[in-house]
């Protein structure tokens, strides 16, 4: 689909061409502009090619240098192109992690993490390979959906005794013990074939599933029993505790429907 032009676009070439502004930098954008720079193209081409800004290109251009030598603007992309031009092969994803404290990840590294999430590799051999912290490790593995909280990766993959990870596990793991589960339903049916909403606060994540199970026969053995024909209700499983925005529990929010009943 071609994307729209606004009017405000219409009015200034130079925002149209530069439309994606502002977005996250991915990895094959970098390698485009490697690329680009080893083939003496000029960042005013490299910027219209990207959809990006000129200026951009130069701030790109800066995280792919060795944080130590501060180079910026003209001075960067001189010493880029140098170096991009020999026969050194200069590792610039090495700089660029290096300007992001550890935490830029690269389409390979995100591969490692999969597999080892997979195979469930300890996770300081994994942070390890792909030459990070495990914290950072912990993070990118939460990002791609592989782990729902420090819980999660640390029971599934371990981490270093005294680290900084594991001090953020205990926590985590003070705050799942202290958390309760809120279970609530929309257009339950109860015994007496009354539709109502329930509430109900329980002690442990199993008890509140528990009364969900025991809810959900009642609703489905009324309605049938009294040919009730009825939409979906709907239900909600959240746990809270102290702290759990900074730390997250174990589990994540959960939801679902007892489906629509017709009657016979």
């Amino acid at each position: 689909m071609t994307p729209q032009i606004t009017v405000n676009e219409q009015a200034n070439p130079a925002r149209l061409l530069a439309r994606r502004s502002g977005e996250p930098w991915t990895d094959d954008e970098y390698s485009s502009v490697v690329a680009a720079l080893a083939a003496d193209i000029s960042v005013e081409q490299i910027a219209e090619e990207l959809q990006r800004t000129p200026g951009a290109v130069r701030g790109a251009l800066r995280l792919l240098t060795p944080p130590a030598l501060g180079l910026r603007g003209a001075a960067a992309e001189n010493w880029l192109r140098e170096q991009l031009t020999s026969s050194t092969g200069y590792d610039w994803r090495a700089s660029r992690r290096a300007h992001s404290n550890g935490t830029y990840w690269t389409p390979s590294a995100d591969d490692v993490l999969v597999d080892g999430w997979r195979r469930s590799t300890p996770l300081g051999e994994l942070a390890a390979t792909v030459g990070a912290t495990e914290l950072h490790t912990h993070r990118r593995l939460v990002q791609l959906h592989l782990s729902h909280s420090v819980l999660d990766t640390v029971n599934r993959l371990g981490c270093t005794p005294g680290g900084d990870l594991e001090a953020r596990y205990l926590v985590a793991r003070d705050e799942y013990r202290s958390a309760v589960w809120v279970l609530t339903i929309d257009g339950l049916v109860d015994q007496y074939g009354t539709v109502s909403d329930h509430v109900s606060v329980h002690s442990s994540r199993g008890s509140a599933a528990m009364t969900l199970e025991r809810l959900t026969n009642t609703h489905r053995f009324t309605a049938t029993a009294r040919r009730l024909s009825l939409p979906a209700a709907r239900w909600r499983l959240v746990g809270r505790g102290l702290d759990t925005a900074a730390y997250g529990l174990g589990h994540p929010d959960t939801s679902g429907e007892i489906p629509a009943h017709r009657a016979a």
